[in-house]
């Protein structure tokens, strides 16, 4: 899923945090100190990986292995909870753990309803749906987020394609 910029797209999440880091210097998301920003770089790559893409792999299986590849990504935001759990959002703490925290589970909700499943339930994981809205509410990440219709437009037609594909193994 691409990061919009002006028109331009930034393919892979872990990406978004230099991309914004590097187009609008005045703000910056990751920390200065090179252990903090390779850190965030680690949650940025574990949410994309584990988080969003294992739930994007249940897209067009059969029910057993859709329901094994949503329980990972499951198990997996239930790690990224356990890590920001306590911890109140801020600038700063957002800068620690990388805008992943942000970024990843807003998208989640378009791949709840495209991929009919349930991911990031404000009961079960009450910090990561705390993190996600106050990230969005970022001013710099609410002016680059893509648009709802076409994040859920492309994962719609993501979904079509593997669907086709694996009818035509049949």
């Amino acid at each position: 899923m691409g990061l919009w910029g002006w028109g331009r797209g930034c393919v892979g999440v872990a990406c978004h945090p230099e991309y914004i880091d590097e187009t609008w210097k005045h703000n910056p998301l990751l920390p200065q100190d090179p252990y903090d920003r390779a850190t965030a770089r680690f949650w940025a790559k574990f949410a994309d990986e584990k988080c969003l893409i294992g739930a994007f792999e249940s897209f067009g299986k059969k029910e057993n292995k859709r329901r094994k590849a949503i329980e990972s990504a499951l198990e997996s935001f239930a790690f990224l909870e356990e890590q920001i759990k306590g911890k109140k959002f801020s600038a700063e703490a957002n800068r620690l753990f990388g805008s992943c925290n942000g970024l990843d589970p807003s998208l989640a909700e378009c791949y709840e309803e495209v991929g009919g499943m349930k991911l990031v339930d404000a009961e079960k994981f009450p910090a990561l749906h705390q993190w996600t809205h106050s990230f969005i509410e970022i001013p710099i990440i609410k002016q680059i987020l893509p648009p709802r219709d076409l994040i859920v437009n492309y994962l719609t037609a993501s979904l079509s394609y593997m669907r086709s594909l694996a009818a035509n193994k049949q």
